[in-house]
């Protein structure tokens, strides 16, 4: 009897069609993150190291995401209900959280189909990514250049700086407050303020600060599921926030 039992249960599993869940490995290793109310500019940017040790084979990369706030207060919450479900026990909560609740978009950058995903290569990489350039556009190399001029640098980025951090869609910049291109009917212009209505931005009516934008980043690990011939994800690493400020 003891035997037809463990027989049926096995059955019992074997009809559910249990899928197979891959795990995946987050990035965990912050070198610098920037905080929304922090003063100084030359921290604004967000510096972390991919994690491609031990992943599964299914592993493909590692993808950044963003969203733009008028608002403090709701990135802060926003920010906070994602990292509440951020922990092994919930699985891909978080991302989930990020992505359809919360519309984060993934980070593009100024060089046509290219995005800030960093292609899996059984190394970690470290990633620097400076949204806008600040105190003006002066040709900087070495530290200076992710610490004052807008670049992503590491891994396929290289160190020359020469991809620059774009809204999903590679049409418009983060530096909003570009007066020489900020016509936001000219369809042209890559230097214009997001409007309501824009997938990556959440408009408060009640603004923290006058010309004053914050945006939250995430990276997150990403595997090529299989079974649903989708990708899933992994628990989500916080980037930080960073001002983006009329006339810095």
């Amino acid at each position: 009897m003891r035997s037809l039992f463990i027989l049926f249960c096995l059955g019992i599993f074997c009809a559910c069609g249990l899928d197979e869940v891959t795990y995946v490995s987050e990035p965990s290793v912050t070198n610098n993150s920037p905080l929304y109310y922090n003063s100084d500019y030359l921290t604004w940017y967000s510096d972390f190291t991919t994690a491609e040790s031990n992943q599964a084979a299914s592993f493909i990369g590692t993808d950044v995401y963003y969203k733009i706030y008028n608002n403090y207060s709701t990135l802060v919450s926003q920010r906070n209900s994602i990292l509440a479900v951020n922990t092994a026990s919930n699985g891909t909560s978080a991302a989930t959280r990020m992505i359809e609740s919360y519309t984060f978009q993934p980070l593009g950058t100024n060089r046509g189909s290219d995005t800030v995903f960093v292609t899996k290569s059984g190394s970690n990489k470290r990633i620097r990514i400076r949204l806008k350039t600040y105190k003006g556009n002066e040709s900087y190399s070495g530290d200076d250049m992710y610490t004052r001029r807008a670049c992503v640098i590491g891994g396929k980025f290289g160190t020359d700086g020469s991809f620059v951090p774009y809204r999903n869609g590679n049409s418009k910049s983060f530096d909003f407050f570009n007066d020489a291109n900020n016509n936001v009917s000219d369809p042209t212009n890559t230097n214009v303020e997001p409007v309501n209505g824009d997938s990556d931005y959440n408009h408060n009516s009640s603004a923290s600060e006058t010309n004053t934008y914050y945006v939250q980043l995430f990276a997150v690990g990403v595997v090529f599921d299989s079974n649903t011939l989708s990708n899933s994800f992994s628990l989500v690493l916080d980037l930080g926030s960073v001002p983006i400020r009329k006339g810095n």
